[in-house]
């Protein structure tokens, strides 16, 4: 429990120091995120906050991480250094999609194959266990580099990617620490001190955002701890209270809320005959800031939903199986769509007929 606490404390700390010192050279070189029609801010603020929250989070790690495990996790920090690179390069020149996709498949592969991060089985899943070892590479492949870029797609308004992202993160660690796996709980926690440390400046008005830098390593850290839990899952007994007998779904429900947004939009993309990676101001927590009218409180209400969402998720994976929580989930992510879109449509019919008078 004190690497943990420690390992947390010492990110947060470095990371809420060296931020301004960032900023400020951020702004003395005028390298902004300039506003424009895909941009929800106004005016130009600073990016690349993902920086710092990479050094809390790499130096913390080394600090606390127990000595031997350090080794062991040589290739995710690698992993990790090549998507940071990525994402930096992204903050300073956009890069096209198929260039991105390519750095990402390196990076995943990497941590597939040379750090042994793989999907094993389906977990009873639709009557599916043990999948072949080329199928279960594969489908760690694709699950790292969508969730990957499904948090990426969420960082559009103020404090909204930190907070989901410390919420899904703090979850894990503390579920990896009563399984008695610390070094994986040092990690989830140690990338949240991190992320705490930086969205004290990223809160609505934002003096910066993380950017590509910090969202693309979050998401693939996310996505390599939602491998880890199926897998610490699968070497729990059956009547162990930590044992979830629909793995599968809560991971999903850990990260549902990228998840949910990414899928939604790239449907309604396809919808429209446009390319599902065009940037656009369709996301969820675009048409809630649109009724809404405030960061905070759109940031607040989704971390909520996410958080009380994955409570119940939580409950309902420990007593049933993912053929019947998953349909749960997908229930409520069709309902909360259609809620969302009713909203949306009423608000500005509501508008319309106030402009109208």
């Amino acid at each position: 429990m004190i690497y943990i606490i420690f390992s947390f404390i010492s990110a947060l700390t470095i990371s809420f120091l060296f931020m301004p010192l960032l900023i400020t050279i951020l702004n003395r070189n005028q390298l902004f995120d300039q506003g424009g029609k895909r941009k929800i801010h106004k005016g130009r603020i600073p990016s690349m906050g993902g920086i710092v929250i990479l050094l809390a989070f790499t130096l913390s790690l080394i600090a606390w991480m127990p000595y031997n495990q350090v080794f062991e996790k040589s290739y995710l920090l690698g992993a990790i250094a090549l998507v940071a690179l990525l994402g930096i390069r992204d903050d300073f020149v956009p890069i096209v999609p198929k260039q991105k996709l390519i750095v990402q498949l390196i990076a995943a592969s990497i941590v597939v194959f040379l750090a042994d991060t793989q999907i094993t089985s389906l977990y009873g899943f639709m009557g599916i266990e043990a999948i072949p070892e080329w199928l279960g590479c594969m489908l760690s492949v694709v699950f790292i580099i969508f969730i990957t870029n499904a948090f990426n797609l969420i960082d559009g308004i103020d404090g909204l990617a930190g907070t989901t992202g410390i919420i899904s993160l703090c979850f894990m660690g503390v579920w990896f620490y009563f399984a008695d796996n610390l070094p994986y709980s040092i990690t989830a926690f140690t990338l949240a001190g991190g992320i705490a440390g930086f969205l004290y400046y990223n809160w609505y008005p934002a003096t910066i955002f993380m950017g590509d830098t910090g969202s693309l390593v979050i998401g693939f850290v996310l996505s390599t701890c939602g491998i880890w839990l199926l897998n610490t899952n699968a070497t729990l007994p059956g009547t162990s209270i930590l044992h979830f007998d629909a793995p599968i779904s809560m991971v999903c429900g850990i990260l549902l809320f990228p998840v949910f947004d990414t899928i939604r939009v790239f449907i309604l993309r396809l919808y429209q005959g446009v390319s599902p990676f065009r940037a656009d101001k369709q996301h969820t927590h675009h048409k809630a800031l649109r009724i809404l009218n405030s960061h905070s409180r759109v940031t607040v209400i989704i971390s909520i939903t996410h958080a009380v969402v994955l409570v119940i998720i939580t409950v309902l994976a420990t007593v049933m199986s993912d053929n019947m929580v998953m349909p749960v989930i997908i229930i409520f992510c069709l309902l909360t769509n259609r809620f969302i879109n009713k909203r949306f449509i009423r608000f500005f019919h509501n508008r319309a007929k106030h402009n109208a008078r």
